[in-house]
């Protein structure tokens, strides 16, 4: 080949050289490697269906709900937010996280501690790098807790304005019951910080003849005795009942305090939810039967030693359980001491609180404490109330 031709050929290649490098690396003058290299991702969110809120409680609900799609990342968090106002977010609601997951996509959450009786705004959320999604709103309601109808509370004592309200005094049909003291409005007064105090006392036997009720024994004290103005009965209505109070009772021999309900028709029936009978033991009693010489008593015996001294708290509970029984429960300082099942529904009680002396708990003689220093009973923190059916 000749010179000039190998520098002709020399040339053509350079030519092609450099025609391919810039077909290869720019059209119309751009740099379009870092575009098909590293495309530019759009962020999408998750998409979330609130399904259904079901289990719906006074205080608790179940929530279900779906992923329908992950969006452009994968799911950090899934689950529920809500509140009491509309459309709730994570930021202006409470939330939960989703407790149960499924393969496809379906979640739920269950809520409790709510508050009763109140309307709720909810929604199903999922969260990604993209951002937070939130599914439809949706509302229930938690079943209301009926609010108890409080008959007597701690105020009941606290004046004589109130006192008259509220209790009258001696026991529903007079002064005499069954042991030897008779019941005068005198010997019940108030005492500061809501305190009702009765005081028996011996007559130095002064005559004053023999008790009207059996087993009639002559009268040789003269004590007190008050009892609430309202009625208790469980009904279809009322079905649950709450009856409780702080006592300091005497426990000296011959001394017969109690705090107790009986039957305003007849007796039986009868609960004795405090009955000191001379001892430092307290009996609870349920008292049922077709009549006064036809009883089943149900008892129970707690030793309280320091029961004169200290304040402690006596309760009963009755709740209806069928058409004729309610289950009878009595506490002490917040333990329970006896459950029983009683016919009482719709058999109306008095609610009493006295002292009785000697009878039951015991004859005097010259060397009886009773006779020479006076007893006293206290009461306070006095709470009756019931609560109506839902």
């Amino acid at each position: 080949m000749s010179k000039n031709k190998n520098i002709e050929f020399f040339c053509l290649v350079v030519i092609a050289i450099l025609t391919l490098s810039c077909s290869s690396g720019s059209v119309n003058g751009s740099d379009t490697g870092d575009s098909d290299s590293n495309p530019v991702i759009e962020n999408v969110l998750p998409q979330v269906q609130t399904i259904e809120v079901k289990n719906v409680t006074k205080t608790s609900a179940s929530v279900d709900a779906k992923l329908i799609d992950n969006g452009s990342a994968s799911i950090i968090r899934r689950g529920v937010c809500w509140n009491t106002t509309d459309n709730p977010t994570l930021e202006n609601g409470e939330s939960l996280n989703a407790t149960t997951v499924k393969g496809s996509g379906e979640f739920s959450a269950e809520l409790s501690n709510l508050k009763d009786g109140q309307i709720f705004y909810i929604r199903a959320f999922a969260t990604s790098n993209a951002g937070t999604a939130y599914g439809e709103v949706k509302t229930f309601t938690t079943i209301r807790i009926p609010k108890p109808i409080v008959y007597l509370d701690s105020s009941c004592f606290d004046s004589k304005e109130k006192f008259d309200a509220e209790w009258n005094m001696l026991y529903p049909w007079g002064s005499d019951h069954n042991g030897s003291a008779r019941m005068f409005a005198e010997n019940v007064t108030l005492q500061t910080g809501g305190i009702l105090q009765i005081k028996s006392e011996w007559t130095n036997w002064a005559w004053e003849g023999y008790s009207t009720a059996e087993p009639k024994l002559r009268i040789t004290f003269h004590s007190g005795a008050i009892h609430a103005k309202d009625q208790i009965k469980v009904t279809s209505e009322l079905p649950y009942w709450e009856i409780s109070g702080d006592f300091k009772a005497p426990i000296t021999p011959s001394s017969w305090p109690a705090f107790w309900i009986t039957g305003a028709w007849s007796w039986p029936p009868e609960v004795d939810i405090l009955e000191f009978k001379g001892t430092s033991s307290t009996l609870q009693n349920t008292v049922t039967g077709p009549a006064w010489n036809q009883t089943v008593w149900t008892s129970v015996l707690t030793a309280i030693p320091d029961a004169a001294t200290t304040w402690h708290n006596y309760k009963l509970t009755m709740e209806k359980v069928s058409s004729t029984d309610v289950v009878v429960k009595m506490y002490i300082d917040g333990s329970l001491k006896t459950t029983a099942t009683k016919d009482f529904v719709g058999k109306p009680f008095w609610l009493i609180m006295n002292m009785q002396m000697e009878g039951a708990s015991g004859t005097t003689n010259d060397n009886s404490v009773v006779r020479t220093t006076p007893q006293y009973f206290q009461g306070k923190n006095i709470y009756v109330a019931a609560t109506p059916k839902e």
